[in-house]
């Protein structure tokens, strides 16, 4: 009966229901139907503008450690001959080590992006 005539015609139910089946059964049976009823996910965002974010993150983050770093470091011209006086080498570099380890996730992160893009 699915012809040009009727488009919209199902035809005869070749599969009829199986009334020997138990609720495990019909529970692998369900979820193996939902499994061609599911939409693929869907990424809200572009992948692409995602990358550009954690790059331009990256980079600041690159800048700041830099920063940093000459805070500690001597002079290449000036006067002295001695860093900036009352700066902590110590805390610098702790947060320079922290900016490193953010640094480095970040660098894993388009990985596991890549995964979840469609």
């Amino acid at each position: 009966m699915s012809n040009g005539e009727f488009p919209y015609s199902v035809g005869k139910d070749d599969k009829p229901i199986n009334f020997q089946m138990n609720t495990s059964d019909q529970m692998a049976q369900y979820k193996n139907d939902e499994k061609n009823q599911k939409a693929s996910p869907i990424v809200p965002f572009d992948i692409e503008v995602m990358n550009s974010k954690l790059g331009d993150m990256f980079v600041t983050l690159a800048e700041l450690r830099n920063m940093l770093m000459r805070l500690t470091a001597q002079p290449i011209e000036g006067p002295t001959a001695v860093p900036y006086k009352g700066v902590n080498k110590g805390a610098v570099e702790n947060i320079t080590n922290k900016i490193d380890e953010i640094n480095e996730i970040i660098l894993d992160i388009p990985e596991d992006l890549a995964k979840i893009a469609i």
